[in-house]
């Protein structure tokens, strides 16, 4: 048994020394590897230390040389700040200088500022009182032009259509007027008075168809005013400006007016002529109606008052009987009826 566990004893001791020997050189190989990477890595820094070291240094000798210049810059700097200093000090003492001048001159030419305004104050209220004259004064020119230039505009206007109009009736006139003239059969002063009564007759029959207020007014009546004013007398526009002296223009016309007035009394005949002829068309379509009542029978024959187909009894009786009854009807026969509208040519 002692033998057993000697050997058993001697077996373990050595797998013992055995595991050890491999766990030993296994971590011997674990560290010696280990220990290579660490030197490898501890070389590396060394260089990258040693260049960062050298880039440093280049780098601590290029400030130390650019703090030598920016010390030598300051010190200029400094100098040259002492300089404006006493620059300034002494513009100090001349803008003191300067501005003592200033206010004193300001203060002059305040007082000339006033002055001028005041000045001119008055003349901008003498040149708006001059403003608003010419103002007037253009005002008047250009409302006095402008009625110049109406009245002339129209003038023209009517020459022109005086020229246009003359030119029309120059076409118009018979060969008599254009070789013996207008008023070789008769004196000028007798027309002229025709042509007044003319326009005396219309102005009068105007006047009174205003006051009665129908346009339609006899012939009685404008008679009576005309004769009321016949004892008044009057003078022709021509007569009150040769009083005036203004010949020379009008007698320049005297040609148109012997045609004008040779119109005026061709119209007034015409409408005279125009007057009688309806006055005779009026008649003859009286007498004709009366005519056609006579030989025609219808209903507006029988219901007219002054039916001769009716006698004075029928009359009164029909009178009666309207008030009565109205049984009594006028009966006509068809035959009667047809041959009468036959006759008048009336279609049934």
């Amino acid at each position: 048994n002692a033998e057993y566990m000697g050997t058993d004893f001697a077996q373990q001791k050595d797998e013992t020394r055995d595991k050890n020997s491999e766990e030993y050189n296994v971590l011997k190989q674990t560290l010696e590897q280990e220990i290579l990477e660490l030197q490898h890595t501890i070389s590396h820094e060394h260089d990258k230390y040693m260049t960062s070291a050298e880039e440093k240094m280049k780098q601590y000798q290029e400030y130390t040389k650019k703090d030598a210049d920016t010390a030598e810059r300051i010190s200029v700097q400094q100098r040259k700040i002492q300089r404006l200093g006493e620059s300034i000090a002494n513009w100090k003492a001349t803008l003191a200088n300067t501005i003592k001048e200033c206010e004193e001159r300001n203060k002059a030419m305040k007082e000339e500022k006033e002055n001028t305004a005041k000045h001119f104050k008055e003349l901008k209220q003498r040149m708006q009182r001059w403003r608003r004259q010419q103002e007037e004064k253009l005002n008047q020119l250009v409302c006095q032009a402008r009625e110049a230039k109406k009245e002339l505009t129209q003038k023209a206007n009517k020459a022109e259509r005086m020229l246009l109009l003359s030119e029309q009736c120059t076409a118009l006139e018979t060969e008599r007027e254009r070789v013996l003239g207008h008023f070789n059969d008769g004196a000028v002063d007798e027309v002229q008075s025709i042509v007044a009564q003319q326009k005396e007759k219309q102005a009068i029959q105007a006047r009174l168809a205003q006051q009665d207020g129908d346009e339609s007014v006899p012939e009685s009546r404008v008679g009576e005013a005309m004769a009321a004013l016949a004892g008044i007398p009057q003078q022709s526009e021509l007569a009150m400006l040769r009083q005036d002296g203004v010949v020379e223009e009008w007698e320049m016309l005297e040609n148109f007016w012997r045609k004008y007035n040779k119109v005026l009394l061709d119209n007034a005949a015409i409408n005279q002529e125009k007057f009688h002829l309806q006055n005779e068309n009026l008649k003859l379509r009286q007498l004709l109606k009366q005519y056609l009542d006579g030989i025609t029978v219808n209903e507006d024959v029988m219901n007219a008052k002054n039916n001769s187909l009716l006698t004075a009894t029928t009359f009164g009786a029909t009178n009666t009987s309207d008030a009565q009854s109205d049984h009594d009807i006028t009966v006509v026969e068809a035959n009667v009826v047809v041959s009468n509208a036959h006759r008048q040519g009336v279609r049934m």
